[in-house]
């Protein structure tokens, strides 16, 4: 260790022994309010000369000039060993080298209280490790202001008792071995030595990321005002908050009350406040044991790291000598993520002990799994129950004998009885009471947790399992309803008592089960799976297991290599009957993902008793809102970053109730197909006149333009294949642009009309018996509709309302039933089979009305009208290509489903869809509002369509409704240049917003885009092991390697982006990115979108053209970008663009 003390220069006559000289240097014009009001009074003359300049000019930074060459002295004498350096004098940059002590106080309780303020001033000055001299420099201390000043000097960055020569002595023993300020000061001395990790770990964040050590409570928490003048409380980084006394005869102090949880502690007058959300690491020293404090947040989660080195070399950051740990702790799991493992401690140290704050009942269980670094294996063992306590007046849990090698990763899980979680609703419907709930034979029991059902199933309702026949390739179980409680409540809907229940092991990481009524023909999902055609028979080889519980009937699939169970419907509430069909199970952690179609306002599910309907329908993006398409699909992320998908296979109107530990679901789990298709560039216009301008325009400017689309307008009156004579151009306008090498799609709509003298689709349609009517026993008409096909000479008055408009000018239309085998399009632009009148012309339905509001009818978009709303009548009849009957109650979400294709490649773009809509179509997501909140939602909704197996997704950039926005519509079609489906596409009436139309700023800011063969992904995906990335959903990949950061808000110039834990590197400046595993603040202008290449990773790109007809004649090039080894992968697929693939 080097002290440097008086390096001001300090000096004890005033200059020199000769005096100064009188010349402006030692007497300027004006001199500040300083000691002496003389410049060189206990320093040297300001004439003095040295080799920066003038002493007048550097005499602040001689301790600075002192402290760099020590540093070089130290580095000579002590080589590769770390070594200590104080400085007294200090200046911008001596924090990199020295640590400081606050000079040479008094011993007296002002100088307690100022101390405090100086230690947060120098923080601010990048100068983390200081302190005061503790018990005060000059004058006797105390006892009671030294005690006190011990208490609050172990929190001291630099802690030291210092006195002056001439004073009675002030260091603890001087106090006798008994005195109670001996006791005190070897308390928080041994609290501070127990934490030295944690502060150890925070003079690591400030080497590397600037952070401050000891800071002011108002850095953390600056939207509080009154934080902003506390400055005798402080905090060690964020997270521990030390409140001294700083008066004499206090045995209480003012505390600054602040809005978040905080865990208390009291230790002899010292009150010390752990931080909830976050977890400590404390050691005795650094040959003991360690361990961790988890203090739990409202939330009941936590984070933190652990640095750790051999406290001994220097550079170990620099050559990566070191051991990093991020700690996160996320629905009862605790992950202790190794980042970076260069340095094996000789020690063998290992964490034995953990202890978690603000528990909030005992633990059932405690599991931990050991990652392997390398092969990321997992193995998993149960903590014994005899190393487990928990403390239920201060809900504290104590795990013990853990032995988890420092090091290396794992994963700590406890299982806690949440009771008020697991009521599974025995009413979901809306008028629930007492009465009611008991007449179901359920439990009634008010509750104060938000959302959580009053009425509620008993443990042992629903089925008991009565057979169990087992083989190597699944299982059949019969399953009989407990007859004790009364049925289900919905006379018009009567439970079936005897049901069947076939297990397929289909594959080692695929399984199948189906529940039904083994004694009626029922109505099946007529999409097929694409499953193995053998089972996978060998036991050995599955990677799960299936349990099938008793009473309650439930079926438990476990995975192996971990014990979660990824699905457990063992729980009470199985419920099968003609029209409502119910399963619960309890999910393995809070992340879940998917369930659509519907806006999301978090690529995360809130499993807070939310509920979500499932039901096609033409209907805007919005929260709660079912929209076109149903996807009863969801991706499920266990605590130990596993994953699992569940598709429930059903088409029928659904309702999805997520809570923490239970949805309400159908399943069949079933992996979905994940196709490629290419990426392309989209405009729409109303006329070929301006569809010509627009071309025209848009290669003028060079912007990457592919596709050039043409929405209703062109036909004439809406009628499907008859052009509008205002489009009379508009064959060779098209014939041209193909020719330079752009494609063009039309929109068709499933509606025809039937008002027509002659109209050669309705008569042919007619004549072919296509088009949906209803079951003859009931009438041989067809179900007639209105949609955007006008009567024959009438003109619109637009002036009019919505529903006036459909009455008096919309034809009756004839809808084509797609499921015969004699009905067939090709590639299409195909909306939502949406119906302007409800379920059919004069709006009474044929046939049993129960269809059209069933018993229980699911959380849609006006529910209350039934679910006919602007659809067909759920009686209609629809024919399959076996030629079996069905409803368009159990059909209607497949009814865009059923398209066959061309033998050459083209695009299908549907707005409805269903699953394996994937493997011949692409989607975009509706009619959108030009809104900002549009942005983020968008890059949710095509994370969510990826998991559908939908890559080919897109939202209508810069809005389909209402007019665009300069700022915002730049921002989207940055942002939209990353859409796999990227359509600039808006609504009749509205303004253009395409890139020409605005100035030619926009124009070149529009020309940003990339070539390449990928598809949308979130972080998540790729970095599953770091939690945080499970809840980004303003980011997403392209493929592994391309992180996009779009901004998203009016007005922003920067972003605040989360780099995963790899090298990366800036796509627009092909530099590496200095930061890993933290948020990033990006400069964002408005021409600027943030583009980051992954390092090893190899991504092939091609010189650009404005279509890819010309651009794929152009040569190719790759970009390697190299990871920390070296090394690179990429993969690249070409072929001619327009074959089949079979």
């Amino acid at each position: 260790m080097h002290l440097q003390d008086m390096n001001e220069v300090a000096n004890f006559k005033k200059g020199s022994n000769k005096g100064c000289a009188d010349n402006n240097l030692n007497y300027p014009p004006y001199t500040p309010k300083i000691l002496d009001e003389v410049m060189y009074s206990k320093t040297l003359c300001m004439d003095a000369k040295q080799a920066w300049g003038n002493h007048y000019d550097v005499h602040s930074l001689y301790g600075y000039s002192m402290v760099l060459a020590t540093e070089k002295a130290l580095q000579q004498v002590f080589g590769g060993n770390r070594t200590l350096m104080l400085t007294r004098s200090s200046f911008p940059g001596v924090g990199k080298y020295s640590g400081h002590w606050l000079g040479d106080n008094a011993a007296n309780w002002n100088d307690i209280k100022w101390a405090i303020p100086g230690m947060l001033e120098f923080g601010l000055f990048g100068v983390p490790y200081i302190g005061a001299d503790i018990c005060g420099f000059f004058d006797d201390s105390s006892e009671e202001l030294c005690r006190r000043w011990m208490q609050v000097g172990a929190f001291y960055p630099f802690s030291r008792n210092h006195n002056a020569q001439g004073y009675k002595p002030q260091d603890p023993a001087a106090f006798g071995p008994d005195s109670t300020l001996v006791k005190s000061s070897r308390h928080y001395l041994r609290i501070r030595y127990t934490l030295l990790p944690y502060l150890y770990t925070l003079f690591y964040k400030a080497h590397t990321t600037g952070e401050t050590v000891v800071r002011p409570v108002m850095h953390e928490f600056y939207s509080d005002s009154a934080t902003w003048t506390v400055d005798h409380q402080f905090l060690w980084g964020k997270h521990l908050l030390i409140t001294p006394v700083l008066h004499p005869v206090s045995q209480h102090t003012q505390i600054q009350e602040i809005n978040m949880p905080w865990s208390f502690k009291c230790m002899r007058s010292l009150k010390m406040y752990f931080h909830d959300s976050f977890v400590y690491v404390y050691v005795f020293s650094r040959r003991h044991p360690m361990g961790l404090i988890v203090a739990l947040d409202d939330q009941n989660q936590a984070a933190g790291e652990l640095f750790w080195d051999d406290g001994d070399s220097r550079e170990t950051v620099k050559l990566g000598n070191y051991i990093h740990y991020k700690f996160s702790v996320v629905y009862g799991v605790l992950t202790m993520q190794v980042t970076h493992a260069g340095y094996k401690d000789p020690n063998a140290l290992k964490f034995e002990n953990i202890t978690v704050l603000g528990v909030p009942h005992p633990p059932m269980s405690v599991s931990v799994t050991h990652v392997s670094g390398v092969t990321r294996a997992k193995s998993t063992s149960t903590l014994p129950t005899t190393n487990i306590q928990y403390d239920g007046a201060k809900k504290v849990m104590f795990l013990q004998g853990l032995s988890l090698t420092l090091g290396e990763t794992y994963l700590v899980q406890w299982e806690l009885e949440l009771k008020e979680n697991q009521r599974f609703d025995c009413y979901p419907e809306k008028d629930a009471d007492e009465a009611k709930c008991k007449a179901r034979g359920c439990i009634w029991e008010p509750s104060t947790m938000e959302g959580a059902p009053w009425c509620f199933y008993p443990q042992d309702y629903g089925y008991a399992a009565t057979e169990v026949s087992s083989s190597d390739s699944g299982m059949t179980v019969a399953i009989t309803r407990n007859k004790k409680y009364r049925s289900s409540g919905r006379p018009e809907s009567p439970d079936i008592d005897t049901l069947r229940v076939e297990i397929r092991y289909h594959s080692s990481n695929m399984l199948q089960f189906k529940i039904w009524d083994p004694t009626t023909e029922r109505y099946e999902v007529p999409v097929p799976l694409s499953v193995p055609l053998t089972p996978e028979t060998d036991e050995s080889k599955r990677l799960y297991k299936v349990e099938v519980t008793q009473n309650p009937f439930g079926i438990q699939v476990i995975r192996k290599s971990t014990g979660t169970k990824i699905w457990d419907s063992s729980v009470p509430g199985l419920t099968f009957s003609d029209m409502f069909i119910q399963v619960s199970t309890r999910l393995p952690s809070e992340f879940v993902y998917g369930f659509g179609e519907t806006e999301h306002p978090t690529y995360k599910h809130n499993l807070n008793y939310h509920t979500w309907g499932m039901f096609s329908k033409d209907q805007p993006p919005g929260y709660k809102m079912n929209c076109y398409g149903v996807h009863p699909f969801y991706m499920g992320l266990e605590t130990t970053a596993d994953a699992h998908g569940v598709l429930l296979l059903n088409s029928n109107a659904m309702g999805e109730r997520n809570t923490h530990k239970g949805t309400r679901m159908l399943a069949h789990p079933e992996h979905m197909n994940w196709q490629y298709m290419h990426i392309h560039h989209m405009q729409m216009q109303p006329t070929d006149p301006c569809i010509a301008d627009l071309y025209k325009q848009m290669r003028a400017a060079g912007i990457p333009y592919d596709v050039q689309y043409a929405d209703i307008d062109y036909m004439d009156r809406q009628l499907d294949f008859v052009l509008d004579p205002e489009f009379e151009g508009l064959p060779a306008l098209v014939d041209q642009m193909r020719g330079e090498g752009m494609r063009f799609i039309f929109i068709l709509d499933p509606a025809i009309s039937g008002n027509e003298t002659s109209y050669p689709a309705f008569v042919r349609g007619e004549a072919a018996d296509v088009f949906i009517k209803w079951p003859k026993s009931i009438s041989d008409e067809i179900v007639w509709g209105k949609v955007w096909p006008d009567y024959p000479n009438v003109t619109v008055d637009e002036s009019l309302d919505w529903d006036t408009q459909v009455e008096k000018y919309r034809a009756f239309t004839a809808f084509p039933d797609f499921f015969r085998a004699q009905t067939a399009f090709d590639g299409l632009w195909i909306v939502t089979c949406p119906v302007f009148v409800h379920g059919t012309v004069g709006g009474k339905c044929l046939g049993n009305p129960l269809l059209e509001n069933p018993p229980y009818m699911p959380p849609l978009e006006s529910e209350h009208l039934g679910l006919n709303h602007k659809t067909l009548c759920m009686n209609s009849e629809q024919i399959l290509s076996n030629g079996k009957k069905v409803r368009h109650y159990d059909v209607h979400n497949l009814y865009e489903l059923c398209l066959n294709v061309t033998n050459k490649r083209g695009i299908v773009v549907t707005r409805a869809t269903y699953p394996s809509s994937g493997k011949w179509a692409g989607h975009w997501l509706g009619d959108n509002a030009a809104s900002w909140d549009q942005l983020y939602k968008s890059i949710i909704g095509m994370m969510e369509f990826s998991l559908f197996g939908i890559p080919y997704t897109g939202a209508d950039i810069c809005g389909f409704f209402n007019a665009a926005e300069y700022e915002m519509c730049l921002r989207w079609m940055q942002l939209g240049a990353f859409y796999p489906y990227s359509r600039n596409h808006n609504g009749k009436g509205n303004k253009r917003q395409d890139p020409v139309a605005w100035n030619s700023t926009f124009s070149e800011a529009s020309r940003a885009h990339a070539e390449g063969n990928t598809v949308v992904r979130p972080l998540l995906h790729e970095f599953v092991n770091d939690t945080t990335t499970w809840d980004i959903y303003k980011q997403f990949l392209w493929g592994p390697a391309l992180l996009i950061t779009p901004a998203l808000d009016q007005g922003a110039r920067s972003v605040d982006g989360y780099v995963p834990n790899a090298r990366w590197y800036d796509f627009h400046k092909a530099k590496e990115v200095e930061v890993r595993g933290q948020m990033l603040n990006m400069p964002t202008p408005l021409d600027h979108i943030n583009l980051h290449i992954r390092g090893g990773y190899i991504i092939p790109w091609q010189k650009p053209e404005n279509t890819t007809y010309y651009s794929r004649k152009n040569p190719l090039g790759l970009i390697v970008a190299l990871s920390d080894s070296g090394s690179a992968k990429g993969s690249f697929f070409w072929d001619d663009g327009e074959g089949i693939s079979k």
